[in-house]
Order: C-alpha cells, then sequence, then structure tokens
C-alpha cells in the first residue's frame, strides 16, 4: 500500500482545484508492488482476457509472455510489469469501472510509465501499451500506441463513437491525418534504460451543450500535443476494459486513473517523482 498513501499525498500537494478534497481525484491505482492487483479502484482484479474481443475472461494473469519484477534501485523498493510481447492474443485487463466513466461533461487523467526502445523492442505491427474502450479501438476509445512504421511514431487516440467521428463510414486510410482524432508525436523520447512518464488529460467529453471537449497528451511532464473537438463517448459499463499490453514488448509500471484534468503543474510533479514513490513508507 505504499505508493496509494504517497500518491494521495502527491495531489494534495499538486491540487489547484479550489475547495475540493484533492483526495477524491484519485480513483484507481495499481502499482504492482504487493502483487498484479490494484491497490485502489471499485474493481481491483486483474484479470487476462483471451482475445481483444473479451469474450472469455479468466481471473489473474495467464500470459506465460507477463512478468511482475521485483527491484531494487538505490532506495527504492518496487516492482513493475515486464511484457515479452510472445503472447499476441491474450489481453490483460482490469474492469472499465475503474475508468470514472461519466455519461455528461467528463473530465479526467490517465497516469503511468514506460520503458523500452521502440524500434528494436516492438514486433512489427500496431502496439497499444493501454486502450480503454467498451467496443474496438476506433469506436469509442482511448490508447495511446506505437505506429506499425519504422521509425515508430507514439499516438494518443481519442475515439468518439464510431457514427460520431466517422458519420460517412470512410476507410481509414482515406481519413488524412489531420482529421483524424489522434495527438502524433514523431521522434517520442523513449529508452530501453530510462523510464519516460506517459499521462493524458481530458476535459469535456460528452458535453452537455455539445461545446467541444479537449485531450492534451504529455511525455515526461510536457505537453507534446492536444487535441480539440467535441468528443462523445457512450460506454456500456459492462463492457468497459482498461486493456494493458497489446502486442506490448517492454516494461510498465504505475497506473493510476484521476476523476479530474489534472493541470500542467501536477503532471510535471508526478514526473518529476521518477516512479520514487515507493521509497516513502518503507521505513
Amino acid at each position: 500500500m505504499q505508493r496509494f498513501v504517497v500518491a494521495i499525498l502527491l495531489v494534495a500537494t499538486c491540487s489547484s482545484v479550489g475547495a475540493e478534497e484533492p483526495n477524491a481525484s484519485l480513483i484507481f491505482l495499481a502499482t504492482f508492488d504487493q502483487g498484479m492487483d490494484a491497490e485502489l479502484g471499485q474493481d481491483r482484479r486483474l484479470r487476462t482476457a483471451a482475445s481483444l474481443e473479451r469474450k472469455v475472461i479468466r481471473a489473474g494473469n495467464t500470459r506465460s509472455d507477463l512478468r511482475r519484477i521485483s527491484e531494487l534501485d538505490g532506495n527504492r523498493r518496487g516492482a513493475f510489469l515486464r511484457f515479452g510481447g510472445k503472447d499476441k492474443q491474450q489481453i490483460t485487463m482490469f474492469s472499465g469501472l475503474n475508468s470514472g466513466y461519466r455519461k455528461q461533461n467528463w473530465d479526467g487523467t490517465v497516469s503511468f510509465w514506460l520503458r523500452l526502445n521502440p524500434d528494436h523492442d516492438l514486433a512489427p505491427g500496431y502496439c497499444d501499451p493501454i486502450q480503454l474502450t467498451d467496443s474496438r479501438w476506433n469506436d469509442g476509445s482511448f490508447f495511446v500506441d506505437f505506429d506499425k512504421d519504422l521509425p515508430r511514431v507514439f499516438r494518443l487516440g481519442v475515439f468518439s463513437e464510431y457514427a460520431y467521428w466517422n458519420p460517412q463510414d470512410r476507410p481509414w486510410e482515406k481519413i488524412g491525418e489531420q482529421e483524424r482524432p489522434m495527438v502524433v508525436v514523431r521522434q517520442p523520447p523513449f529508452q530501453r534504460e530510462k523510464w519516460t512518464h506517459v499521462a493524458w488529460t481530458f476535459r469535456n467529453l460528452n458535453a452537455s451543450d455539445q461545446s467541444p471537449g479537449e485531450a492534451t497528451l504529455y511525455l515526461n511532464g510536457k505537453s507534446v500535443g492536444q487535441l480539440k473537438r467535441p468528443l462523445q463517448m457512450d460506454w456500456d459499463q459492462d463492457q468497459t476494459a482498461v486493456m494493458l499490453g497489446i502486442a506490448y514488448t517492454g516494461d510498465f509500471d504505475e497506473l493510476a486513473l484521476f476523476d479530474r484534468c489534472l493541470s500542467a503543474e501536477e503532471i510535471s510533479r508526478i514526473t518529476s517523482l521518477d516512479r520514487t514513490m515507493t521509497a516513502v513508507g518503507d521505513e
């Protein structure tokens, strides 16, 4: 539970939300220090789906290419997930009940750390370290992915319901990059020897007045792009999943979800901790 305690302190320190109790902003936390289940959330259990369709779901981890690695780095004791990239079918997931989804005026933040060399470590094809959806990647979803071509491009996707963002059902390859609901980062800073902090914030999704929503992608505490357009996601919570490690080869740690859009300063302060949150509470 050590990271849970420190994460609460972090939000309390960084909050810029008036009289709101900052502790309430953190709604899900999986540090993987005590195991693969989360420390905080409506449903903390990690599960494995047989495929992206998630028709067969089993408790715990059944993937042969996923391990929890314990580490001692200076004064820091902790653990992280290592995806080997060999299991092309099974999907690691948490319940979408942890997403904080709201049918109107939805704000939030997703934060985690990755460690890999994308051009050398990833197998050919698309790779999603994380994806949140009740359906599929282009139909009411959030994800970050690495594009299939070398050198690897890193992208944030924020897709409204398919009929909403693509009413003419145009083929993907005929939709220009500027029209796609994505933030694209060329030459992203990922390294095999060093952790990279990834976060995205979003505000005003499912706006009751149809005003534009916003989503901002951060890498190592710096904004690297923003998407601004009307955004509508009509999720079935029973079908929604927080999926990890889709065709991913690399390390993953410290997944945190917040029920509001954190400020740029708060994102920067999370990054500045450099995954040392677990050092507090060991005494």
